[in-house]
């Protein structure tokens, strides 16, 4: 078997030996060289090349043509590698071989065969003990002369002998019980198995390593009883007691444990994570989440509705309940820029969907901020709404009038980063406000032995404006890794500039635009001209055109659902309000009016659209089969008619048909006007007054 080096292959060929190894290279990825295949190897033991590696043909392998070329070619001989030890090598051998090395270093230091290195040795041999790996020891005049040589001649014998069972458990239970319990190989090897598979199950179960090693000897000792073994209790107690390091074997099942009971522990710890990194573009990912604010505050304020923020109010004054601050925050996946919204719940309140809603439309008609690309968002019930929201603007995002781009709804892993943020955020500027309570109610800070820390006490106004400080800080503060010195303004600042961005943003002259997109669908049938919501009549001028539909859309805006709803009809958004009139007010019978009237108009065209001379008469006898019956009955025979109004013997005019039903309803009248006299007279006697002195 020979081998030709890229040099000689070269030289046949008339070619470059740079040439001929990209050409060996190519070979020895499963490649070509000008139609042919190259039975190219690694010659193992060399260096050199891309990679540390050289290649070399094997002549024998190749086809006559290439054959024949190489015929004057040099050729290498065959290079076998050997391994000169067939155990594997770890640090602490490669510890013990330098600290050999050091112990015999005087002696190294003189010629051999020399007094000088006899005397040396003698010296090195008479110390009472040497450190090997961690370890004191002795060492014998032989030993260091087969160090000695191992270093002249092959170093790599200094190194120790490991064991070719190592990783192997030599010790079956415990040494007390393999050794002490009298069974066979296989018996224990048996109990072995079965004690192995209970300490798995007890550990999936989520017993502690404690009460699995408690549990186990117990086991052990009923599975060598049954195997029949026959000891006094106290012996067979002793023998039979598992140690620690054996159920440490089997710590490996709290994993299972974790994921079949805590998927928190598993996911944090064990589940696989990848490494996202900020995105090119500003806005392409948008990511949002809550937060808990750890502050006291002793006076309790809400975001933009009056009535939750009296209520707060008024509870936290009162000392009755603990309000909690919050922060909704949007964060740009470019430049890690947050929006952030602070919101003070009061008593059994908590983030709505309305309140993310509230929070995103700040975002949207942010001139820096805008519709992302894609939502990254966190699984909480607030968010609920926007996959449906963002579905439903994904099939709408191609109408240029709307002015914003698609996305799609996702959530992922990346929004670790908006998790973090939280954390610097706290940690960095919110714990240097008056009232920060460590983030821990059952362990808050304390001024001193028994007192709590001082609460927030500068007024409401002062609380919103201290919770936007702190996320401005945040954003203008320089940080390292993805960031690179920059701080979130910075980087946002600056990739706008590169990639030559503009923000997609909802003007608030526009709003009706957030409203369609991020809305809830719901379906009413009109009635009356209006739609019915929470108790709510809603009408506009087009349901006068819908009269009678059933299941119509409506969208209600999560950002006011007591406000306008929506209706979109024919490409139009049409707002559907809650009118209510003063029994006085004129504007109420204008608007009836004028509804009224579109809904005649309606009915005008609907009727325009239908032959209004159909015959329904004769197309109910086509339909129908007015023969007579066919089976034994006589050619005269026929249904007769009772007249018992005497119309049919004795007809009369169609004047006296008047007079007569004039006459009926003048006798009808007067019947009425009796009895209704009559009614006002027993009326007026129950209600006189009755004398005292009447008998």
């Amino acid at each position: 078997m020979n081998f030709v080096s890229a040099t000689a292959f070269a030289t046949a060929y008339g070619i470059t030996p740079r040439a001929a190894r990209n050409a060996f290279r190519v070979c020895g990825s499963g490649g070509m060289w000008r139609g042919e295949k190259l039975a190219v190897l690694e010659v193992a033991g060399c260096r050199g090349g891309a990679g540390g590696k050289v290649w070399a043909l094997r002549a024998d392998l190749c086809s006559q043509s290439i054959k024949e070329a190489l015929s004057q070619a040099d050729t290498v001989p065959e290079c076998v590698i050997v391994p000169s030890r067939p155990d594997r090598v770890d640090d602490r051998h490669v510890r013990v071989a330098v600290d050999r090395q050091r112990i015999i270093a005087p002696a190294l230091a003189t010629p051999p065969r020399s007094a000088d290195r006899k005397e040396a040795i003698r010296a090195i041999a008479a110390q009472d003990q040497h450190q090997i790996a961690g370890n004191r020891t002795s060492i014998s005049e032989r030993t260091i002369y087969a160090w000695i040589k191992a270093v002249e001649t092959n170093t790599r014998d200094l190194l120790p002998i490991a064991r070719r069972d190592r990783g192997q458990h030599r010790v079956r239970i415990s040494r007390a019980w393999d050794n002490g319990c009298g069974l066979s190989a296989d018996m224990q090897d048996q109990i072995a198995s079965k004690l192995e598979a209970t300490a798995r199950g007890l550990f999936l179960q989520g017993r502690s390593e404690r009460n699995t090693v408690k549990l186990c000897s117990n086991e052990l000792r009923n599975l060598t009883i049954d195997a029949g073994v026959s000891l006094p209790p106290a012996e067979l107690k002793k023998l039979c007691k598992v140690t620690k390091r054996w159920a440490g074997r089997y710590r490996e099942m709290k994993a299972a444990h974790a994921f079949a009971r805590d998927n928190k522990s598993y996911t944090d710890k064990h589940e696989y994570h990848v490494k996202r990194s900020l995105t090119a573009r500003p806005m392409e990912v948008l990511m949002g989440d809550v937060h808990t604010v750890d502050l006291t505050i002793s006076e309790a304020i809400s975001s933009k509705h009056k009535p939750v923020r009296e209520l707060g109010f008024k509870a936290a004054l009162a000392g009755e309940v603990t309000v909690k601050a919050w922060l909704i925050a949007w964060m740009d996946g470019s430049s890690g820029y947050i929006w952030a919204t602070p919101v003070v719940t009061g008593p059994g309140q908590g983030i709505t969907q309305q309140d993310v809603a509230l929070s995103l439309y700040d975002v949207l008609t942010c001139p820096w901020g805008g519709m992302p690309g894609l939502f990254m968002l966190d699984g909480g019930s607030e968010y609920s709404f926007m996959v449906e929201a963002v579905t439903r603007f994904a099939s709408m995002a191609e109408m240029s009038s709307l002015g914003v781009v698609k996305c799609k709804p996702y959530h992922p892993e990346g929004k670790a980063r908006l998790e973090g943020a939280f954390g610097v955020i706290t940690k960095g500027f919110i714990s240097a406000l008056e009232g920060y309570n460590g983030g821990n109610f059952l362990k808050p800070r304390l001024q001193g032995r028994g007192q709590l820390v001082d609460p927030y006490n500068d007024g409401a106004q002062s609380l919103i404006n201290d919770l936007h400080l702190a996320v401005d800080q945040y954003n203008g503060t320089e940080q390292n890794g993805d960031l690179n010195g920059y701080s979130p303004k910075a980087m946002l600042e600056a990739k706008a500039e590169t990639t030559d961005w503009q923000a997609q943003c909802i003007t608030p002259e526009n709003d009706t635009t957030f409203d369609l997109v991020f809305s809830r669908e719901i379906t009413r049938d009109v009635r009356q001209g209006t739609i019915s919501h929470r108790n709510r009549r809603y009408s506009a001028p087009v349901l006068a055109n819908m009269i009678g539909e059933k299941d119509v859309s409506i969208l209600v805006p999560h950002r006011d659902p007591d406000g306008p709803l929506l209706l979109w009809r024919d490409g139009v958004v049409h707002q559907l309000t809650h009118d209510v009139f003063g029994l006085n007010d004129v504007a109420g019978s204008v608007q009836k009016s004028k509804i009224v009237a579109l809904q005649r108009a309606e009915i005008e065209q609907r009727k325009a659209k239908a032959d209004q001379n159909v015959d329904v008469q004769q197309m109910l006898s086509d339909a129908a089969d007015l023969t007579p019956v066919k089976h034994n009955h006589p050619a005269t025979w026929q249904i007769g008619a009772l007249d018992k109004a005497g119309f049919l013997d004795a007809p009369i005019s169609a004047q006296d048909a008047r007079e007569r039903e004039d006459a009926d309803a003048r006798a009808d009248m007067e019947k009425f006007l009796a009895m209704k006299r009559s009614g006002k007279r027993e009326v007026g006697g129950c209600n006189r007054r009755t004398s005292p002195n009447a008998t």
